[in-house]
């Protein structure tokens, strides 16, 4: 059973747009939409564990450059 989350992303001023390019390129990103308030982008994702959300985060999400702040909210089913 595939765990999944939505992760809020706030980008740098006008780097939006750049951010969501490199985000299509995850294989476990599901959705991607751009929102308006304190975050930029809500991205759904997908992986097998818990375990995998931290990694998908810590080595592809938050090594995008552009990315100021991220928040995770795992969903619970």
């Amino acid at each position: 059973m595939a765990i999944r989350a939505y992760v809020l992303i706030n980008t740098q001023i006008g780097q939006t747009q750049s951010v969501i390019e490199k985000l299509k390129k995850i294989p476990e990103v599901k959705k991607i939409d751009i929102i308006m308030g304190p975050y930029d982008i809500i991205v759904e994702i997908e992986v097998p564990t818990y375990e995998d959300i931290s990694n998908i985060l810590l080595e592809k999400i938050q090594n995008i450059p552009a990315i100021n702040h991220t928040m995770t909210c795992p969903v619970v089913e």
